[in-house]
């Protein structure tokens, strides 16, 4: 019998889930509140239903006999997936709720970084702006951040008493959680180290480095690519030690990431993790590289399939010379899209994968991430060509006639980066 997959919403990931599930044969259903979106309109079947409204959802998976139930990069999404597969005893990767909370809680991810010696920001325990003996204990600069939202959602840089009492408020404001962290602040590019795991077993798939165009705030990454920059320091000093924090944190099967800044000091500090899919994930062209699907292992987790550590992919311990990279399309400003143009041309590109929810008639705001192409390259020098022709030939417009995403094209860093990288393991 033709096994069901409902997928809950229509973010980031899900057009690549619905495509793999179909290629294994799987009937697709898609729900969400949306008018269209690529994943909906290549679905078996839509449900017009709130991906919250949890009582509607557990009737229809009962009454249509859903083997399996999975989000995309949405941890909104996944907060309705565990409920509804926790409350059906459906397969669920994330069974368990400390390892989710971990997750969500960058509070509780320090902790039990320290508890495991991975080097984390200095953190200062302020527990009211106004309480003048935490103010007089903080080395400026600071970081301003609530414990649980991602995106850089309520996050403020510091770098006197007035700026951390307006941060501190920004962050409350936005936050669930009473605990806000104010760290000292680290400088240096971002990197993520991308795990899979299965039955408790954990191995790195692959790491990358993120960028942002000079002149745009500094946390806005247009592309995040697969580096070998700095990977032999990181592999000698972090990997071991985040696998025991993703282990003790209760993280036993599906993938998980950690987020990282290499520090002008010269070491590495980790900063978050995820137990879902990352946003910009470049999973589908990564395959290309090294032959493992993300998709179809997160599909089967979902359908009950049971992994082992045989299954799992062969670690990352060298060099890639490939290049694969995700260009994130940022919005340059508010404003409502009025044509896409170019789009299908960059389709046509045997070496994209686009991900790209946002349609012509949706409002965006500024720093919105619009789209998302995802690059394979033979190289470096592969890699961005392919970003200088989608940058010659794609367009968002507004209704001024004006592009709309942040182009990258600081290709020069790019390149020093992964030939360092290279060097580093003898292939340069």
């Amino acid at each position: 019998m033709q096994k069901k997959l409902l997928i809950l919403g229509s973010d980031y990931s899900t057009v690549h889930l619905v495509e793999e599930a179909r290629k294994m044969g799987i009937y697709v259903i898609v729900t969400d509140l949306m008018k269209t979106s690529p994943t909906r309109e290549i679905a078996d079947e839509v449900w017009g239903v709130s991906t919250t409204d949890i009582p509607e959802l557990i009737s229809r998976i009962n009454k249509y006999h859903i083997d399996g139930v999975l989000a995309g990069a949405s941890e909104f999404n996944l907060e309705s997936v565990r409920t509804i597969c926790k409350q059906l005893n459906l397969p669920l990767y994330c069974m368990s709720d400390e390892a989710w909370s971990t997750a969500r809680n960058k509070r509780k991810f320090k902790d039990l970084c320290k508890k495991n010696r991975v080097r984390v920001a200095t953190d200062y325990t302020i527990t009211d702006s106004q309480n003048q003996s935490d103010l007089d204990s903080v080395v400026f600069p600071v970081v301003v951040k609530p414990v649980d939202k991602s995106g850089n959602r309520g996050m403020s840089y510091c770098n006197t008493k007035e700026e951390l009492i307006a941060g501190y408020k920004k962050a409350r404001e936005v936050s669930e959680n009473e605990s806000i962290i104010v760290e000292t602040r680290l400088k240096g590019p971002e990197y993520t180290a991308y795990y899979v795991l299965a039955d408790g077993d954990i191995v790195l798939s692959y790491y990358t480095s993120m960028h942002h165009e000079p002149g745009e705030a500094d946390n806005i990454y247009s592309l995040e690519y697969m580096t070998s920059c700095h990977l032999k320091q990181f592999l000698k000093e972090m990997n071991n030690g985040l696998i025991k924090v993703l282990k003790d944190a209760g993280c036993r099967d599906g993938i998980a990431w950690v987020e990282m800044m290499y520090n002008q000091d010269g070491y590495f500090y980790a900063l978050e993790m995820g137990y879902r899919f990352a946003g910009p994930g470049i999973y589908p062209v990564h395959e290309r590289v090294s032959g493992f699907n993300t998709y179809r292992w997160m599909i089967e987790i979902a359908l009950g399939e049971k992994h082992s550590s045989i299954d799992l992919p062969k670690p990352l311990e060298s060099a890639y010379v490939e290049c694969v990279g995700a260009y994130d399309l940022f919005a340059n400003c508010s404003d409502t899209i009025e044509s896409i143009v170019g789009l299908e041309e960059i389709q046509r590109l045997s070496n994209v994968v686009i991900d790209m929810p946002k349609r012509e008639g949706d409002s965006v705001r500024k720093h919105t991430n619009m789209g998302i192409v995802k690059i394979y390259g033979r190289d470096c020098n592969e890699m961005c060509d392919t970003i200088s022709y989608i940058n010659s030939k794609l367009r968002i417009l507004n209704k001024n006639g004006e592009n709309m995403f942040i182009v990258f094209d600081s290709f020069d860093i790019v390149k020093k980066e992964y030939e360092s990288g290279l060097h580093e393991f003898d292939l340069g």
